[in-house]
């Protein structure tokens, strides 16, 4: 049995603790001779942090130094039974010692004998007994380096788990990754389906409503269609708040920024909520500062979308009062940065405005330590709020991202019943060429006529009478039934009539009463009762019917009964508007009043002729024009599938001048298309047997892109990247379902010139700001014109009809030598010196690009350069039509004043 001695201060145990942070050293000594052993033992045995450990027999060593583990073995080269290198080898082979240090104690230095040793894997080789400070720097040197090596190789083991855990991880990360994006596509699917299904029927509804509208209707139906369009607009607002709640959680929604009236942005908002007013009896008004411009640049739905969120909820926590928005410039041009943003100021642009909307009511109110709940999802003031007003606090939550979105911020001044008032700012830009609405200035025929105000609200009376004022019109104000009868003189003139009668009745039978006032005393009276006022506007709705008693007294007494009447209601009059008309009610409008409602019926009932403007959307977009096929003849083919949305689309189309064909799906197009030329296509994007998608891709590789159509695409689906889809399945267009027939005269507008077989510029005579500036230099142009002798003006048509003959011809060579460097340079250089001649600036522009492309080599982008250049060229093109339209008409007059011989010297004028 092998012998096993230790240092009697070590404590030896089979299952050894681990080893202290630095190192522990363990040495095994395997050698047969006793004497060797306490000679080694005596030399470490003042060593407190070095156990020993003793085996006499080869051949159990192997053993021993598995269970122990040690830090070194000292191995003896010639023992009994096993030859030294023998065990030296199985402690290699060994997995357990392979990697412990041996140091060989021999008697022989034979360097064959240690060559061998070294070969089968010692570590270190020492002639014994050695001397006692060598044996033990030696033995601490290599335990070191093996627990070092330990602690590296548990260090790398360790970093090996977390490495082989964290790709688990990563893989189990990316494979939730590859399901949510699987279900984010499922449920972007479900929304362009969905939001296509419902857009479909409602483009119906809406189409047939507006073509409706455009018939001859009596005032009640127009009123009773509208509030029809009006709910159908807010049915699709809804809609679009679902597909936009998607879109604001995912943070890609996007902003449009079109121009629209500010008042009509307001008063739609306030018109979709004044049938819940009305019930509740609540006055809504707004006021909208005159120093801002009536039309404004930003997104209008998303400002509407705010504007009712915050309008309905002060409808929905005022049980009695008012709701009044305010809009008023908060800064203009450069502007002051709000505090918590880099830098004091920011340059804009100087058309640039910061609105300030501010929606007051008289509510509950909201106190000071629960508002900080407002703006978050899915709270509200208080639990008691859901039971009883109902809603799920998310409005709030996505009117702040709007706002934020819009430039602007949003906040609140309230405290427990004292009212809300619901602060937001929002960014937009002027448009500096709007004229102002024929309300916003001082109207002729109302000049110094005096108009009585009855009512109540005190807010309300103030903007009427401010708007009255600013037309010009002398304005008292009442706010009762009693204060308008003493305004009116109405019981003076009663007083006077009783003592008159009187009189009469007492001097009829008693000769001796004296002679009877006469009878121009009571003409004198009434006319100074009837001079006092030229019109009433007054509340329908004055507590205790006082609107209906006040006209009902207003009649019965003198000339009273004469004076025009303009009654304003907050609700349909229904069963009323046979008794307000027989009390001679001339004008009922309703509530919130519009300045131009207002104005219209002000002059109605005074008898002032006014211009009636075409009522329609608040978007300022004109109506369909009648002859405008005439100026543009187009070949128009509609494609849909639906058959109401064919009905929209060719009424709308006929309402324009056009007969338009008809195809159901996208095969049909293209047997339509090899049958007969079509230069605009409307092609709706779901339909059966061939979507449009899969047409649009067809069309354009069948056909080059002088030949086939104008590909406008007409779809329900109106999620971000469907306008990408469509454009890169090659359409030139997108418009969104329900199609606004303003939107759809625009697009053949804009492409209908490209397509048309006579190029016409009325459009653009009568609207120049819709081309795009910059893209020729006047300053080019004029020095053509002042070139010597009579040919400068006549220089420039013949060079616009040159340019615009050739320019198409040298487009196409750029699109047949889109892969050839030096031939796309070449082209390029002669397109870019022809416009130079004109002073074509945007196609110089991209020109110059193209050609830098081709003499650098690298033609990746030259394929979207030149359908670049194909749109600058058209816009150029329209421009140049314009301005050769503008020298004919020029010379033309010329021509006419020499052959009347009619000369104007310089100081003179006509």
């Amino acid at each position: 049995m092998p012998q096993s001695h230790s240092n009697p201060t070590l404590n030896v145990e089979a299952a050894r603790p681990q080893p202290p942070p630095e190192y522990h050293v363990m040495v095994l000594l395997v050698d047969d001779q006793a004497m060797v052993c306490e000679a080694v033992r005596r030399a470490l045995a003042t060593e407190p942090d070095v156990d020993f450990h003793y085996c006499s027999d080869a051949r159990e060593a192997l053993s021993l130094a598995t269970q122990l583990r040690p830090t070194v073995i000292l191995q003896d080269l010639v023992m009994p039974g096993v030859d030294g290198l023998t065990l030296v080898g199985q402690f290699r082979a060994n997995p357990v010692t392979k990697d412990i240090p041996i140091i060989v104690l021999s008697t022989n230095e034979n360097p064959q004998v240690k060559g061998q040793a070294f070969a089968i894997g010692a570590n270190d080789y020492l002639v014994k007994l050695p001397d006692r400070i060598e044996l033990i720097a030696r033995i601490r040197y290599h335990s070191r380096a093996y627990l070092n090596q330990l602690q590296r190789d548990a260090a790398y083991r360790a970093l090996r788990e977390s490495q082989q855990q964290l790709i688990d991880n990563n893989a189990q990360l990316l494979a939730l990754n590859q399901k949510l994006e699987e279900a984010t596509a499922a449920k972007s699917a479900f929304l362009a389906n969905m939001s296509h299904e419902i857009r479909t029927p409602m483009n119906g509804v809406i189409g047939m409503i507006s073509l409706l509208l455009d018939t001859e209707l009596t005032n009640e139906q127009r009123e009773y269609v509208e509030g029809t369009r009006s709910s159908a607009e807010a049915l699709l607002t809804i809609i679009n708040d679902i597909l936009d709640f998607s879109k604001i959680e995912a943070g890609k929604l996007e902003l449009e920024h079109h121009p629209f009236e500010l008042h009509g942005c307001v008063e739609e908002a306030l018109e979709l909520l004044a049938g819940k007013a009305a019930e509740k009896g609540l006055d809504l008004g707004y006021v909208v500062d005159e120093g801002l411009p009536r039309v404004v640049v930003s997104d209008v739905t998303r400002l509407r979308q705010v504007l009712v969120n915050l309008v309905g909820n002060a409808v929905k926590f005022t049980a009695t009062g008012e709701v009044v928005v305010e809009v008023t410039p908060a800064a203009h041009g450069l502007r002051e940065l709000e505090s918590g943003h880099e830098g004091t100021r920011e340059v804009v642009h100087p058309e640039q405005w910061l609105l300030h909307f501010c929606v007051r009511d008289t509510g509950v109110g909201i106190p000071l330590e629960k508002q900080h709940r407002l703006f978050k999802s899915f709270q509200q003031v208080d639990a008691s709020t859901t039971r009883h007003y109902g809603g799920t606090g998310l409005g709030l939550a996505i009117c702040k991202r709007l706002v934020e979105l819009l430039g602007g911020r949003i906040w609140v001044e309230s405290d427990a019943g004292q009212g809300a008032a619901f602060h937001f700012t929002v960014l937009a830009q002027g448009s500096g060429g709007s004229a102002p609405c024929s309300w916003q200035g001082r109207q002729a025929g109302l000049a110094g006529r005096r108009l009585l105000v009855v009512e109540d609200n005190a807010t309300l009376r103030g903007l009427l009478r401010r708007r009255a004022e600013s037309w010009g019109m002398v304005v008292v104000e009442a706010s009762t039934r009693e204060e308008a009868l003493t305004r009116l003189g109405v019981r003076q003139a009663a007083f006077a009539e009783s003592e008159e009668m009187a009189a009469l009745g007492a001097g009829g039978g008693d000769p001796s009463a004296g002679p009877a006032p006469p009878v121009a005393a009571k003409s004198h009276l009434e006319s100074e009762t009837s001079a006092g006022f030229d019109a009433v506007l007054v509340d329908w709705e004055l507590p205790g019917g006082g609107g209906v008693r006040l006209v009902e007294e207003l009649r019965r007494w003198g000339s009273g009964r004469w004076v025009p009447v303009v009654a304003m209601s907050s609700a349909r009059l229904r069963g009323e508007e046979g008794r307000a008309a027989g009390l001679g009610v001339s004008v009922v409008v309703h509530k919130p009043v519009r300045p131009a409602v207002l104005l219209e019926g002000l002059c109605r009932a005074l008898g002032v002729q006014v211009v009636r403007e075409r009522r329609g959307g608040s978007s300022g977009a004109p109506g369909l024009d009648a002859g405008f096929a005439t100026r543009l003849p187009l070949r128009i083919l509609l494609a849909d599938d639906n058959p109401i949305n064919q009905k929209v689309g060719l009424s709308a189309l006929g309402r324009l001048g056009y007969r338009a064909e008809v195809a159901r799906d996208g095969a049909e197009v293209l047997r339509v298309l090899e049958r007969q030329p079509v230069d605009v296509l409307f092609l709706d994007v779901q339909m059966p047997v061939m979507d449009g998608l899969e047409c649009a891709r067809v069309i354009c590789e069948r056909w080059t892109r002088d030949k086939r159509p104008v590909v406008v695409a007409m779809t329900g689906n109106a999620l971000l990247g469907d306008r990408e889809r469509c454009l890169a399945a090659g359409m030139d267009d997108y418009i969104s379902k329900p199609v606004q027939f303003a939107e759809l005269q625009a697009v053949l507008e804009r492409w209908g010139p490209t397509k048309s077989r006579k190029f016409d510029t009325n459009y653009f005579l009568r609207h120049p700001q819709s081309l795009s500036a910059g893209l020729v230099d006047e300053g080019v142009l004029a020095e053509l014109r002042a070139m010597p002798g009579s040919g400068g003006a006549g220089m420039v048509g013949e060079l616009i009809d040159l340019f615009l003959e050739c320019g198409p011809e040298r487009i196409r060579q750029l699109g047949e030598f889109v892969g050839d460097g030096p031939k796309l340079a070449f082209h390029a250089h002669a397109l870019k010196s022809m416009s130079l001649n004109l002073g074509c600036s945007g196609i110089i522009r991209v020109a110059q690009r193209l050609e830098d492309l081709g003499q650098g080599g690298d033609l990746a982008a030259a394929p979207e350069l030149i359908r670049e250049l194909e749109g600058v060229f058209r816009q150029t093109k329209a421009q140049l039509l314009l301005i050769r339209s503008q020298e004919e008409l020029k010379s033309e007059r010329e021509g006419q004043e020499q052959g009347s011989g009619l000369r104007v010297s310089p100081g003179e004028s006509i």
